[in-house]
């Protein structure tokens, strides 16, 4: 299957060859960022993956931002076989908060004509790692009036490019119960046209992807299984299992 689909009203969108993009439309639209936050396990990073191999192997480039330092080349080789398909990534690991921030303001120095897609995993580990908690809000700040309209910038010019963003969540002690929510608070989605939130399951090996926002008005979720293939669909008796659970839940 191609790594990019055309949708009805042109629309060109990067395929991962996951359930996710069912999901979400047909894949990760160009000219806009997309947004992904979850916890630790949720499969962000083997999503990203997918979709940048699965470009490669087309002779398309990806520009890969990792703050996390997360990109695995034995993970990457499970996902793909060819080692053609690492030469068209290319991996920047910026070590602090301002060059991450440097590396963004001068993105059209990074892509080229065969770019597809952007990738920057985590948008908030930089700032998480380098400040205390009292002065993360601020510098926080810093990183969406900075970084993110650079990069919405970007998609207005290179309207056949998709960004995504990967991020950490953090509990809200708003409310009687916690809840996980994008690390930094919910600030980005202001930035995303599509917003996707992963989640483990009380099923061990099955996750969910929730869509939280998205530009064309599409709601919905999918359950999904991590594994050596990547984000594959969740087996039959998986879903069962879930379904009881579910039944039994108060």
């Amino acid at each position: 299957m191609s790594s990019l689909r055309v949708r009805n009203n042109g629309a060109l969108l990067v395929h991962t060859q996951s359930p996710i993009d069912d999901l979400i439309g047909g894949g990760l639209p160009t000219g806009v960022i997309s947004h992904i936050y979850g916890e630790a396990a949720t499969g962000k990073t083997t999503l990203a993956m997918q979709a940048a191999g699965n470009l490669s192997r087309e002779g398309y480039q990806t520009l890969y931002i990792d703050g996390d330092n997360r990109f695995s080349l034995k993970r990457f080789s499970q996902l793909f076989t060819n080692e053609d398909s690492l030469e068209r990534i290319t991996l920047i690991v910026p070590k602090s908060l301002d060059e991450q921030t440097e590396i963004i303001s001068v993105l059209d120095a990074y892509v080229s004509s065969r770019t597809r897609l952007i990738v920057v995993d985590t948008i908030a580990s930089q700032y998480r790692r380098e400040l205390s908690p009292d002065t993360q809000f601020s510098r926080y700040r810093e990183v969406v009036e900075k970084q993110l309209p650079e990069m919405l910038g970007l998609c207005r010019r290179r309207r056949n490019i998709a960004v995504l963003i990967l991020n950490q969540v953090v509990t809200s002690m708003d409310g009687e119960e916690g809840e996980n929510i994008p690390s930094a608070g919910m600030g980005l989605n202001k930035f995303s046209q599509v917003t996707l939130r992963f989640s483990t399951t009380p099923v061990k090996s099955v996750r969910k992807a929730e869509i939280i926002n998205h530009y064309l008005g599409i709601r919905g979720e999918v359950f999904y299984q991590i594994t050596s293939e990547g984000i594959s669909p969740v087996r039959s008796d998986l879903l069962k299992a879930l379904k009881e659970v579910g039944s039994r839940a108060p």
